[in-house]
């Protein structure tokens, strides 16, 4: 399936609307959260994924270059893996889900990482053909992604099944975000509210992501298309 041409939003289900885990309160005040930092590149001096051949030798870089190792394809595809990773590790361990109190579930965890995907995803519709490769290459394994932490999770039947309401939900809410963005069709802030706060609680918090994610919308646009197709680049993780 190719990257967002978006379905339909939220389903129901146990493995989506898990509330076992509270969520982390953040010591800031949501009302102070990505108030004052301003948008910047994202470019990164290197690839956030290094991938080195190891055989410097010239029968050894023939042998790599026949093989199609500095094709631009491998190159498009490495591009497309560091970026994956750089968005999985962001959305993981950089701290800005735990500051919006964000629930620490599968579903919310999904909906944190689809945002990020969506954002991505945004910027490299704007990067020419080679933008539509590395686009589909990063989709496909987004999706991969998807079914392995479905596995995590100790779903054994009817995978499919999750794997197909996932991906919908993905739809869904890209569509939604891009509405809310490109047509002013919902405000941003109501979106994020009912995509990843379940529509429930301070809507603060959802002003504050909001904030969080023009940001970085911005900063991506700001970023060199070279950088962004290479994977040389990183989401930021200030709360300031």
């Amino acid at each position: 399936r190719p990257p967002p041409a978006p379905g339909s939003t939220l389903v129901r289900g146990h493995l989506l609307s898990s509330t076992a885990s509270a969520s982390r309160e953040s010591s800031t005040p949501v009302q102070r959260l990505f108030q004052t930092s301003q948008p910047r590149s994202l470019q990164t001096e290197q690839s956030y994924v290094q991938v080195e051949a190891n055989d410097k030798s010239l029968i050894g870089r023939l042998v790599l270059k026949v093989g199609g190792y500095y094709s631009k394809e491998s190159q498009l595809v490495r591009g497309s893996n560091s970026l994956l990773k750089m968005t999985l590790d962001h959305c993981e361990g950089s701290g800005v889900r735990e500051a919006l109190g964000l629930e620490d579930d599968f579903r919310t965890k999904h909906a944190f990482l689809c945002l990020h995907v969506w954002m991505v995803l945004r910027r490299l519709r704007n990067s020419g053909q080679d933008g539509k490769k590395v686009s589909q290459f990063f989709y496909d394994n987004f999706q991969h992604e998807v079914e392995m932490s479905v596995h995590r999770e100790g779903v054994r039947v009817r995978v499919n099944k999750w794997l197909r309401q996932l991906e919908d939900i993905f739809f869904g809410a890209a569509k939604a975000y891009d509405g809310a963005i490109d047509q002013h069709a919902e405000d941003f802030a109501d979106v994020l509210h009912r995509n990843l706060f379940r529509g429930e609680g301070d809507k603060g918090r959802s002003h504050a992501l909001a904030r969080y994610a023009i940001r970085e919308l911005v900063s991506l646009s700001m970023t060199d298309t070279e950088a962004v197709l290479s994977g040389r680049v990183a989401f930021s993780s200030s709360t300031d």
